[in-house]
């Protein structure tokens, strides 16, 4: 039985996320931006898996949609995909060999992954809405 109560509190998570990412668009944080959307996809993803009862570990929104869906519409898995490319290289300057990744990252890519973010988490809510409701 789906858990809708873990659903909830991970949703909430991933919107909140999401909104702290658009934050950082309008200030001009766009490698905070595009880390924060690939962990609100991440976050989404890993509520679905937890609330339908499966186990959730590790980062790769890519493996968490494989797990969570039964079957992932490419338009999804690419999302997935670019999101999986920023988990490290929005933080991390040893990534380049020169600058930081704030240096790297401007609005149009932090704008992309915070449209894809926002594109898993709405298909799984979606996905959530077919499943029966307690009671």
């Amino acid at each position: 039985m789906f858990n809708h109560i873990e659903w909830s509190r991970y949703l909430s998570q991933a919107m909140h996320t999401l909104s702290s990412a658009r934050r950082d668009i309008a200030d001009g944080d766009f490698a905070w931006a595009c880390f924060k959307a690939q962990q609100a996809a991440e976050m989404a993803a890993k509520g679905f898996i937890r609330a339908s009862g499966g186990m959730a570990a590790g980062h790769s929104i890519v493996y968490l949609l494989q797990a969570a869906l039964e079957d992932v519409p490419e338009p999804l898995a690419h999302c997935a995909r670019e999101l999986d490319k920023v988990y490290i290289p929005t933080r991390y300057p040893d990534v380049y060999d020169a600058g930081s990744p704030h240096e790297y990252f401007d609005q149009a890519d932090a704008v992309a992954h915070v449209d894809c973010a926002a594109g898993i988490v709405a298909h799984l809510e979606g996905e959530v809405a077919d499943e029966p409701a307690p009671g």
